[in-house]
């Protein structure tokens, strides 16, 4: 509980300890308590919201709007309704600070197991990963749910009795019986693509860290840095605009070679032909103007490298007709090595005076590291072009796909499902793993309803190239899926050691009539970029 403040009149503490104290960072607080006249305060409020408004020419302020209604969501539906307490308690905290997940899950109290619920959301700021479970549970019938850590509570505390006392083993053996693998995987780990044993379990350590930095989410260093860029922006007489995620989509996948190159591979794409904004000029002819800006950062917030693009040309009347009605977007690739980074991407509209601004956190690992999966993208159902040099994004073995997009992509009925992804393992012989093998499950299933669509694939293990990487394709039909919202689940399992990973998305079926708006691209070109900082390799 905040301690009050004396000075402070009511309705600026109701404010700053009941309204906005999960979005205030630490350094505006001090700064506020300060202020000595309500003049100042109301200023300074004004300002809280306009660096934090995503469209600062609209005529609301989207991000201020989204806020209070997470605020009345949680007194409404968490908590004490008479008390109205909802935004204090853990599934408050989370749901106003996150928003509401992409898929809730509730199991009631059993015989074997205490009430809980899941929380599954898709995350595109960057400063937490791209995707992650968030589970609460009641550690008794008079108690609220609490949230969970897989190292502070442990599998045993989801466990209603005392038949997994101390014991994990027995009782993530409990919940994989009760509510199954995804379950038990969520126990030990949040985050989907982390590998565990639910052999030999051993909570995850990064689901703390996770924890930590959701409930401490706009004082991470990327958060306040997003503030402090909009606050100088909104200072300078200037009228470029900064947009944020609601406007485009980033698809970041890092690719290894089998000359042990890594890359990443980004799609960076608008979400509605409408906010490409082309310029004519007199002449009738029509051209684009962009800037592009991509840097890579490391986990210290360390630059490594940065690429900059000039991205402009005239078109056609022919052209301008072809894509008028297509959603545009800016292939490209950078150069990596082994560890955590952020990806950072900037695209400006020198004709708007836009720039659309996302980051991604991305995670490379070692050629030591064990089985391992990369990120998912979905490719267009067009044949492949070719590349034998590897120059262009999104080429495997001489082949240049096209992307479509990965989180929240939508197909159209009746088109191949067309998902691309690589296993990794740790580099060595292959012929020595041949007859070995990996099981691959598929699961799509509709959220919010219980009906799923799986598929099985066994691998070769002596498929994998020296490098230990293997290119998986594989098509899922639409046509069986009516036009709504999906969740695509990828499972890998060894079943020799019993290691698994995973990766995960959304995507959407959109009626095969009227088609959703074709894409077109703009490709990077490659060796344009620049090594800041040369990037040590992480065993």
């Amino acid at each position: 509980m905040l301690a009050k403040d004396p000075h402070l009149p009511e309705i600026y503490a109701h404010w700053l300890n009941q309204e906005v104290n999960y979005l205030i960072t630490s350094e505006e607080r001090t700064e506020f308590l300060h202020l000595t006249s309500d003049t100042a305060r109301e200023q300074f409020i004004e300002t809280f919201w306009k660096i934090r408004n995503p469209s600062p020419a609209a005529p609301t302020n989207v991000f201020k709007d989204e806020h209070y209604q997470r605020l009345a969501y949680a007194n409404q539906h968490f908590g004490t309704l008479s008390l109205n307490d909802g935004a204090s308690t853990a599934r408050g905290m989370v749901y106003i600070t996150l928003g509401e997940p992409a898929q809730i899950q509730s199991y009631p109290e059993s015989k074997h197991l205490r009430p809980i619920q899941m929380w599954f959301y898709q995350n595109t700021s960057g400063a937490i990963p791209v995707h992650f479970y968030v589970l609460f549970y009641k550690p008794s019938p008079i108690e609220d749910y609490k949230l969970y850590s897989p190292t502070g509570d442990r599998p045993q505390k989801l466990i209603n009795g005392t038949d997994a006392v101390n014991n994990d083993p027995v009782a993530i053996k409990i919940i994989n019986d009760d509510l199954g693998v995804e379950m038990a995987h969520v126990a030990l780990s949040l985050i989907p693509g982390e590998p565990v044993d639910l052999k030999s379990p051993s909570p995850s350590m990064q689901s703390d860290i996770l924890l930590s930095n959701i409930r401490n989410y706009w004082n991470l260093p990327l958060n306040k840095e997003r503030i402090r860029e909009r606050r100088g922006a909104s200072e300078q007489v200037s009228h470029r605009i900064i947009l944020g995620e609601e406007f485009f989509d980033l698809t970041a996948v890092v690719e290894r070679s089998s000359t042990k190159q890594l890359r990443v591979n980004y799609l960076l794409r608008f979400r509605e032909p409408r906010d490409l904004g082309l310029a004519q000029q007199a002449d009738g002819r029509f051209f684009y103007n962009f800037v592009l800006e991509a840097k890579l950062t490391s986990a210290s917030g360390k630059e490594v490298y940065r690429q900059t693009e000039k991205l402009s040309d005239y078109l056609s009347q022919k052209q301008f007709e072809e894509i008028k009605s297509k959603i545009f977007g800016v292939e490209g690739s950078l150069p990596i090595a082994p560890g955590h980074y952020d990806l950072h991407l900037a695209l400006t509209n020198q004709i708007s005076h836009q720039t659309f601004q996302q980051t991604k956190t991305l995670l490379v690992p070692a050629y030591d590291h064990p089985l391992a999966i990369s990120s998912v993208f979905f490719a267009a159902k067009e044949v492949p072009g070719k590349d034998y040099a590897g120059n262009l994004p999104f080429s495997y073995s001489g082949l240049k796909l096209a992307p479509v997009g990965s989180d929240n992509t939508t197909i159209a009925q009746g088109d191949p499902l067309r998902m691309i992804f690589q296993l990794w393992e740790a580099a060595g012989t292959p012929t020595e793993l041949r007859g070995k093998t990996l099981e691959i499950s598929y699961v799509i299933g509709q959220l919010g309803s219980q009906e799923k669509q799986e598929e099985q694939q066994t691998v070769d293990r002596g498929d994998f190239d020296a490098a230990g990487n293997l290119l998986i394709g594989r098509d899922f039909r639409t046509d069986i899926l009516r036009p709504a919202s999906y969740r695509l689940i990828i499972k890998v399992e060894n079943p020799e050691d019993h290691g698994t990973v995973y990766q995960s998305l959304s995507f959407r079926v959109a009626p095969a009539s009227p088609a959703p708006p074709a894409l077109w691209t703009l490709l990077v070109p490659a060796g344009t970029g620049e090594v800041v900082a040369e990037k040590t390799s992480s065993k």
